[in-house]
């Protein structure tokens, strides 16, 4: 038999160590009389009173909420005597006055909390709504050129069109829109609430696949649609209907029946405005976002643009460049250089740079060299922007008409494979057009009980149009309901059109004092059959920069015919 190892194991020296300690603890224990109490306990005397067990009383939970609140009382008075009593002892020790600082407790404004309770609020109709918005108001609500997703619209009192409508007023709702009537003043059709509401929820669009979410265009939400993208048949139909449909809101556009429209393609969204709209004599496009190839492709195409977000510090390259930015605010050829044959034809007859460093001594290695290096610093600012609200495209005037060219026979427009493979952009528009399909915005009603209150609630989802927004809340206007709040959620690329429109409207308010600037006077008679009624007209014709701004939540108040934002 082999003698016990000298060595021991993990365990073996943790069992050693806890039977000492309980000896040493045990000892401890023995070296003390048993008649030894503490000053605490020998004062605190021993209840032997059973009449609460005799009288059925329950024993107290010592985990319920209020023993727990007030065990965490009872600790923190502790503390704090225990805090000062450590104090009082600090400051006999340096022979100084004791003087305590009490801390003042910690006031907590329940009213600020983000809480469910008070972020309702935040946008209810409730009277406590006025501490969160602003406290001006307006007479009118803004022009907001942002696409919608979806509006939220909340009220203490119930909507007078909560109820499913009728077949008069659903039929009344689709003759109003279709025909671009004014309900609400027609004899005919019916001008309840809910018929007049039911005209807003419509919208035109094309293509319209019953299996896809046409908008917003979310490639990671849809299954992929393989047998279109494989299909030559199905594609070139698809191609021919959405360029039918295309031509067909560009002819109403520059005939001014047609107020806007709008391209939403998988990789950039465009809208193009008639002329006239937002005092802009002639018709304008905006697209966003957007890369350095499609910017080149427009510059192929000869299509003049401005970039009116990005900030000036990205627009130059060079010392050319910047003396060609004092005068043309136009991108690349306009405002910044691809490479050299495009610096050339922009430079016109200035003397070719290569031979003027090759003059100077520099040999063909090092002139290589520093193209390279500037090809680089050009690459990289001009796709510094990409993807982003500063890449926003301006094109106007004449250029529109080659901008539409350009995306009517543009075959990129048309994803390949994916979820979206073979679909054309979609289009959106107030007005019918060829190959429009009416479509109307998902409606769901909800109530929601909150601190004792209930608040009527009503959400709208899909592409909802600057023009619906306006029209919704002239509807709010004839109905009962006098305080309504409603919140927005936006198309993210979108949101750069209301900026720049912004910026293009002060551009031309300053050319108002030229001379034989007479373009603004017939603006409203012109697109008086555009589809929009005279009183928006009014507003959407107005050269004002001020009645330009993005929207998140609005506040309409029926005493005084407010708005609030």
């Amino acid at each position: 038999m082999d003698p016990p190892s000298p060595w021991k194991t993990p365990n073996e020296v943790m069992q050693l160590h806890k039977l000492k300690k309980r000896k040493k603890a045990l000892q401890d224990r023995m070296s003390q009389p048993t008649n030894a109490v503490t000053e605490e306990s020998s004062h605190k005397p021993v209840d032997l009173d059973f009449s609460r067990i005799l009288n059925g009383d329950k024993r107290k939970n010592p985990f319920s909420k209020t023993n727990l609140e007030q065990n965490k009382k009872a600790k923190l008075e502790e503390t704090t005597e225990l805090d000062q009593s450590n104090d009082k002892t600090l400051f006999a020790l340096l022979k100084l006055p004791a003087k305590i600082v009490e801390k003042p407790p910690l006031d907590v404004d329940s009213e600020k909390l983000a809480t469910f309770s008070n972020l309702l609020q935040k946008y209810t109709a409730d009277h406590a709504v006025e501490t969160y918005i602003a406290d001006k108001k307006y007479k009118h609500l803004t022009i907001d050129w942002a696409l919608k997703t979806k509006i939220r619209l909340m009220s203490a009192k119930p909507f007078p069109w909560t109820t499913k409508l009728k077949a008069s007023e659903e039929a009344s709702g689709i003759t109003g829109f279709v025909r671009c009537l004014d309900t609400a003043s027609s004899s005919t059709l019916d001008t309840s609430p809910r018929a007049r509401f039911h005209q807003t929820c419509l919208y035109w669009q094309h293509p319209h696949l019953p299996w896809l979410t046409m908008f917003p265009r979310a490639a990671g939400k849809v299954a992929a649609t393989s047998f279109m993208a494989s299909n030559e048949e199905v594609k070139k139909a698809l191609l021919t209907e959405w360029t039918e449909s295309f031509r067909s809101l560009f002819q109403l556009l520059r005939a001014l029946h047609c107020p806007y429209f709008y391209v939403c393609a998988n990789a950039f969204t465009c809208v193009f405005r008639a002329a006239g709209l937002c005092g802009t004599p002639e018709p304008v496009a905006y697209i966003a976002p957007t890369t350095r190839g499609f910017r080149h492709a427009l510059r192929q195409e000869d299509v003049e643009f401005t970039m009116p977000l990005r900030p000036d510090n990205k627009k130059k390259l060079n010392t050319s460049d910047e003396e060609r930015a004092r005068n043309s605010s136009f991108d690349s050829c306009y405002d910044t250089m691809d490479d050299a044959r495009t610096d050339r034809n922009c430079s016109g007859d200035e003397e070719d740079p290569d031979e003027f460093l090759s003059q100077m001594g520099l040999e063909t290695d090092e002139i290589k060299r520093i193209n390279n290096a500037q090809a680089r610093l050009s690459h990289n600012v001009e796709t510094s922007v990409d993807s982003a609200a500063e890449s926003l495209v301006l094109v106007r005037g004449a250029d529109a008409q080659a901008l539409f060219n350009l995306l009517l026979n543009c075959k990129s427009l048309v994803s390949p494979s994916g979820p979206f493979g073979g679909v054309p952009p979609t289009l959106l528009a107030p007005t019918a057009f060829h190959g429009g399909t009416l479509q109307s915005l998902k409606v769901r009603e909800n109530v929601i009980h909150s601190d004792s209150k209930k608040y009527y609630s009503i959400e709208l989802r899909g592409p909802v149009l600057p023009t619906a927004v306006h029209a919704l809340f002239d509807v709010l206007k004839s109905s009962s309901c006098a305080h309504v709040s409603a919140t927005f959620a936006h198309h993210a690329p979108t949101l750069a059109f209301t900026w720049a429109a912004r910026k293009l409207a002060e551009d031309e308010t300053s050319k108002e004092n030229e001379p034989n600037n007479f373009a603004k006077a017939f603006n409203k008679e012109n697109l008086s059959d555009c589809g929009i009624s005279e009183e928006m007209l009014q507003l959407f014709c107005s050269s004002d920069s001020s009645v330009l701004k993005s929207l998140d939540s609005v506040k309409y108040n029926s005493e005084d015919d407010t708005y609030s934002w």
